[in-house]
């Protein structure tokens, strides 16, 4: 059964915090291009977990299936439609959600799907209210 703990909750605002803030310091004139590549990093995760115990064909598949839709939105989003990044963003807040109700995929510890939730739907939230401002 799918719970978010409340550690993972908190975990999951100070990590978008974090990036919120490294955002408006290192790159204030860049929030599409930084989320983009936010979400290609996120997308990366499991797949390099893969590295780190033996998975089945299958869970090697659903994790390069989940980094190539992943990518695949980030630079969708960067070269034609923004709006690609929050979606982007929102799926991999689903792939997580599968995994952890699942177990499909690269193995994690238990808190790290909720705690990805929390900041895929935050970050997306963000570039959605930065398109619809049009910041973005």
């Amino acid at each position: 059964m799918f719970s978010f703990s409340k550690d993972a909750i908190l975990f999951g605002v100070a990590v978008m915090l974090a990036f919120l803030v490294a955002l408006y310091v290192i790159f204030p004139h860049y929030p599409l291009q930084v989320a983009a590549g936010a979400l290609m990093v996120i997308g990366l995760v499991y797949p390099i977990l893969l590295l780190s115990h033996h998975h089945s064909t299958q869970q090697q598949r659903d994790e390069v299936l989940a980094a190539l839709v992943t990518y695949g939105l980030a630079v969708v989003g960067l070269v034609i439609w923004p709006w690609a990044v929050p979606i982007g963003l929102g799926a991999h807040a689903i792939w997580d959600f599968i995994k952890h109700n699942t177990g499909r995929g690269a193995k994690v510890v238990s808190w790290y799907p909720p705690m990805c939730i929390v900041v895929d739907l935050l970050a997306a939230a963000y570039v959605i209210v930065l398109l619809l401002i049009g910041w973005i």
